[in-house]
């Protein structure tokens, strides 16, 4: 098992988005946007999934480089738990290297935090 754990300022997540526009369709997928800008405050969400992105990044070494942000896309499942959706190189390294992985997030009033644990195959 691997571990991968990020925490995030949202002031940080708000600020970028404010300051670069640009910022929210780099580092989001389309469905991840509608899923947070839908909500009333959209930036607990929109950080607790940046560290989801930067988390699994941690986990291992294949998904360092080569790796876009739009490749690991969070999602809330039919049971309302959160998981990633991989695409591209994400999803080719991990059908290639590992079995299964499970994501965590949380956040509060000023700070959000993600963990994913991915096990190889």
């Amino acid at each position: 098992m691997l571990i991968g754990i990020d925490i995030i300022d949202i002031d940080r997540v708000k600020k970028a988005a404010e300051r670069t526009p640009r910022f929210l369709k780099r580092v989001f997928t389309s469905q991840e946007l509608d899923y947070c800008l839908g909500k009333k405050n959209p930036y607990p969400s929109l950080a607790v999934r940046f560290a989801a992105k930067e988390a699994i990044r941690k986990s291992h070494p294949l998904f360092m480089s080569g790796i876009r942000y739009h490749d690991t896309e969070v999602i809330i499942n039919e049971n309302g738990q959160p998981q990633f959706l991989l695409h591209g190189k994400a999803r080719e390294r991990f059908d290639r290297h590992f079995k299964q992985m499970a994501l965590s997030l949380s956040h509060a009033d000023k700070q959000a935090i993600a963990a994913v644990i991915v096990e190889e195959g």
